[in-house]
């Protein structure tokens, strides 16, 4: 049976407010249908100034496209209708407090980074988090500790870090601050993090889980990962704009515990957010989170068994299977519908085929293909997406290759950077090719995309195992977020 999380309350006393109210959404529309006269940015002017042959696509969200004038409130001092929603959220979460990003779970994972420590400290991180984790890092000038998350041997897809893991760094490392962690993963598999955190919490230090794909997760139930909120994580940082109906760079920052300093969180977030936030993003966070709180357990029930009955019709097949619903103690999300092969041309077939279908798919790498699927049981027509997978599924091209979506296999649970973040500023680099760069110090950061997670570190010691997996991702055309100019020009290296 489904049911309402309940690690604060129960969720109707919990939600004392009436989560059907979106107090933003509802100011924005009175303000334009109040005909305003703008002598104010921005500069189309409610929508009256502006190309004539976009009009048509842009005039509805230009009379939402506000600044901080009367009646509207401002992010950065909320009291009003971006309070009250700000509020709505956290009531609905658990949190002790939440914050409206509009800067992406990026700009929340680098708040996060710079408020829990400071310079010179030594912090824990789970090696494959996203790019941003690492960013923050470097901003901070932190010295990072970082933990390798486990594997599935027969897919080679990364997990999250175990508490064999955690509990050895912590025996190391006890003077750490905190401890970054990963939750749900980029394909969905996510573990209950409260061991994790109690761990953690035991040792005197701060947990922030980046749960960039776990907006939705407000719900007990064996089909769905458990968040990472109801482990009582201290900071959590969700992108809303991954798996709810909420516009592209919309997040939320939970503030989860009394460990930590609201007012530095406020403070970053000034620091790192525009003055000038979007209104229409704050709004799409404003009814993305009415349209998550309107979800009846007759809703979560439907949507539940409609993903299973379809992933049941699809199956697997000759030279593909899909990735199984649980590993060990991890679970998949069940929004996330993916397929592995052993052969390593099948996934670009499978890619070139749903584009000529007019089909995309949220992550096509060697070996793998990713689906998102919506949140809504009504939004997943069975039917057409069997019919269309198992037209394109069946794989024709066998030659056979190994999943290389960073698959490289560190022999050390734990590691550190061979150079700290100043030491880098300060040290000589030069281009070598990259063939011939393992055991040099990486003078540049190579993140294949996506999804955004770094191969290669600046400061870290090149190993053989990650210049096979960089052969492979050249020779099979895969994207760098970072650039690619070290394959024809060579890699920067540090001098020693």
């Amino acid at each position: 049976m489904i049911r309402y999380n309940k690690w604060r309350n129960n969720f109707e006393k919990r939600n004392s407010m009436d989560q059907q109210l979106t107090p933003l959404f509802d100011q924005l529309n009175k303000h334009k249908d109040s005909r305003p006269q703008s002598f104010h940015v921005p500069g189309h002017k409610n929508g009256r100034v502006f190309l004539e042959k976009a009009r048509p696509a842009y005039e509805q969200i230009l009379a939402f496209d506000q600044t901080e004038i009367q009646g509207l409130d401002d992010l950065h001092d909320a009291t009003g209708v971006i309070a009250e929603a700000q509020q709505l959220a956290a009531e609905l979460y658990g949190s002790k407090t939440t914050h409206f990003l509009v800067g992406g779970s990026t700009v929340g994972n680098l708040a996060m980074m710079l408020c829990v420590a400071e310079p010179g400290d030594q912090v824990m991180v789970q090696r494959n988090s996203h790019q941003s984790i690492f960013h923050g890092m470097e901003l901070a000038g932190l010295k990072p500790v970082f933990l390798e998350p486990e594997r599935d041997e027969a897919t080679g897809i990364a997990l999250g870090v175990s508490m064999t893991t955690i509990k050895l760094a912590m025996s190391k490392y006890s003077g750490a601050k905190a401890v970054f962690l990963t939750n749900p993963s980029y394909e969905g598999y996510g573990q209950d993090l409260t061991l994790h955190v109690q761990a953690a919490h035991e040792a005197n230090m701060i947990v922030c889980v980046d749960e960039a794909h776990g907006a939705h997760l407000i719900i007990d139930h064996p089909s769905w990962p458990v968040s990472s909120l109801k482990a009582r994580a201290d900071l959590v940082v969700q992108s809303a704009h991954k798996t709810l109906p909420a516009m592209t760079m919309t997040s939320f920052l939970h503030n989860n515990s009394e460990r930590i300093n609201s007012d530095k969180i406020r403070l970053y977030l000034r620091m790192l957010q525009s003055s000038s936030p979007s209104y229409p993003l704050m709004a799409s966070l404003d009814v993305a989170r009415a349209y998550l709180a309107s979800f009846e357990i007759s809703d979560w029930n439907q949507l539940t068994a409609k993903i299973a009955e379809l992933k049941e019709c699809l199956g697997g097949g000759d030279g593909w299977g899909q990735t199984p619903h649980k590993l060990g103690d991890y679970v998949q999300d069940p929004l996330k519908l993916a397929f592995v092969t052993p052969y390593r041309d099948a996934a670009i077939g499978w890619k070139n085929q749903l584009k000529a279908r007019g089909a995309f798919p949220e992550l096509v790498s060697p070996g793998l293909l990713l689906f998102t699927l919506p949140l809504n049981a009504d939004a997943i027509d069975v039917d057409n997406l069997r019919s269309m997978l198992e037209q394109i599924l069946p794989v024709k091209n066998k030659k056979r290759g190994h999943l290389s979506r960073n698959t490289a296999q560190p022999k050390e649970l734990i590691s550190e950077l061979a150079l700290s973040y100043q030491e880098m500023r300060e040290r000589k680099t030069v281009l070598i090719p990259w063939q011939e760069s393992e055991g040099k110090i990486a003078g540049e950061t190579i993140v294949p995309y996506p999804p955004g997670i770094p191969l290669v570190l600046a400061g870290e010691r090149i190993r053989e195992d990650q210049l096979e997996t960089l052969a492979k991702l050249i020779n099979e055309g895969s994207s760098f977020q970072t650039g690619d100019s070290w394959v024809y020009n060579g890699i920067t290296i540090f001098l020693e």
